[in-house]
């Protein structure tokens, strides 16, 4: 009898440990989910924001680098002006010969060329800056257009 006992008591025991092992109730409930979700968009929004802004920042500092290079440019190609128009007076008063202005047409041309390559890249990352700009722009936009969730508790 107290072996009929005890399987029954074991068997009920094992039978109602299923029961409550199947038993779940949640802690988060749908609203609080939902706010969470929309706090978790929020975040990702405002991180990808701040990576733009760090990223502008940076194609900031490379315009002011190719500004200096620009300003640097264009004062050799004004020297080399400068002394192509002195080598040529030169060759009006017969002083110098056609090599030496030949030379000095050359440099003046070369550095105008660098100077026109150097503003061309400007311009380029000038453009990069703008572009950056407007996608901060939009993304600054999506932020502040979004609905706020409204959790009745």
């Amino acid at each position: 009898m107290k072996k009929i006992y005890t399987l029954l008591t074991v068997g009920f025991s094992l039978l109602s440990a299923n029961v409550f092992a199947q038993k779940y109730t949640s802690q988060v409930s749908k609203d609080s989910l939902t706010t969470l979700n929309y706090r978790l968009d929020a975040l990702k929004a405002s991180q990808k924001l701040y990576e733009l802004k760090i990223k502008e920042a940076d194609e900031e500092a490379e315009v002011e680098k190719l500004r200096i290079k620009l300003s640097d440019a264009n004062a050799k190609a004004e020297q080399a002006a400068k002394k192509n128009t002195s080598v040529a007076e030169l060759l009006k008063d017969g002083k110098t010969e056609h090599k030496n202005v030949a030379k000095a047409a050359k440099a003046a041309q070369s550095e105008m060329a660098a100077a026109a390559k150097a503003l061309e890249k400007y311009n380029k990352q000038i453009k990069r800056v703008e572009d950056l700009r407007a996608q901060i722009q939009s993304e600054e936009q999506k932020i502040t257009q979004k609905n706020s969730q409204v959790v009745f508790k």
